[in-house]
């Protein structure tokens, strides 16, 4: 009996892990690695993290930690990258929550210009070389303050390719910080890619904007997620307004970076249906599906692939022993699986 349940255990486990939930990034900055004094000087001598500036040489025109368990910058046009690279396949979704302030709360929004505050996002290098990687390949949103219609706090796609039918907006009302989550779905290629952003202060009014849809990411950002990785950054832009009542930083409180654990999309564990016969199986194994399948593999219960099919209506598994395996398909909407007894 103890060696049923642990099989069983096993199997659910490696069912969750062919589209595991996985966090690859959770802070709110309050770790003591924050607290030490050369990072609270440059927050490029944190391990997690890259800084720079891209328009002068000044050690300290770099984002930097406090002893609030933030990270700012007081500085237009400084960056940090996580180091820890970001990779996805097909099927995957990447969610990025970032909380950020725009200035200290006494601080208030400029009432004679827009301002393009701050670009969020993914980056194809970890260490760009130049404003342009940030600038033209990125993909991610910009926070933007915009005067007309009484002022708003929006999301412009400019951080990103194409445009937005609509920015998602929210008020200046309430100013507070604000939560901005970006959510890739990975499809096959870059074109079939997409990304969901949503807006919200979480302040006392909780105001949140509506959810907003592209299809298609960046070619540059595509390859490096399914590739080596791909990087988050935070671009301060141009938010340097003069006079101490005015905005003069950005404040990071939070990030959460999760792989396929979906807060704006409605992607299931499953991707599309698909059903199995017979199940148990001894020779042939029929799979019915209204998808068009590129690839069904099959995995024993250690996580190793015992077999690839090209025939993906009829596969012959007759070479596989008696035991449990899991089977993993491939279509354009993503990746489904379902556990499989080999007589």
């Amino acid at each position: 009996m103890k060696k049923i349940y642990f099989t069983f255990l096993f199997l659910f486990s490696f069912v969750a892990f062919v589209n595991a939930q996985t966090v690859i990034y959770n802070s709110s900055f309050d770790e003591a690695s924050y607290d030490e004094a050369d990072v609270q000087t440059d927050l490029d001598n944190h391990p997690d993290w890259r800084s720079d500036h891209f328009t002068n040489n000044s050690a300290t025109a770099t984002f930097n930690a406090n002893t609030a368990e933030q990270l700012l910058t007081g500085a237009n046009f400084s960056y940090k990258i996580l180091a820890t690279p970001i990779t996805a396949v097909n099927g995957d979704v990447i969610t990025i929550t970032s909380v950020i302030a725009l200035g200290f709360d006494n601080q208030a929004f400029d009432t004679t210009q827009d301002r393009n505050m701050t670009l969020i996002g993914l980056s194809p290098e970890a260490t760009p070389t130049a404003s342009g990687v940030l600038g033209q390949q990125r993909e991610g949103v910009i926070v933007q303050t915009i005067i007309a219609n009484n002022g708003t706090v929006e999301l412009n796609n400019a951080g990103g390719s194409g445009n937005f039918a609509t920015n998602p907006s929210i008020s200046q009302a309430d100013k507070s910080a604000y939560e901005v989550i970006l959510e890739y779905t990975i499809g096959a290629d870059a074109a079939s890619s997409s990304k969901n952003v949503r807006i919200r202060n979480v302040g006392a009014s909780n105001e949140t904007s509506s959810i907003v849809s592209i299809n298609g990411i960046r070619a540059e950002v595509y390859t490096a997620l399914t590739g080596s990785g791909a990087y988050y950054f935070n671009w301060a832009q141009q938010f340097f307004q003069s006079g101490s009542g005015n905005i003069n930083r950005i404040v990071a409180n939070r990030l959460n970076i999760t792989k396929n654990n979906a807060v704006l999309s409605t992607e299931k564990f499953n991707n599309f249906e698909f059903s199995m016969s017979p199940n148990p199986v001894k020779n042939i194994l029929n799979i019915n599906t209204l998808e068009t399948i590129k690839k069904v593999e099959i995995y024993n219960l250690l996580g190793k692939k015992v077999l690839t099919s090209n025939n993906t209506n009829a596969v012959d598994i007759s070479s596989l022993s008696t035991s449990m395996y899991v089977v993993k398909l491939t279509s354009d909407k993503g990746v489904s699986t379902k556990k499989l007894v080999k007589n």
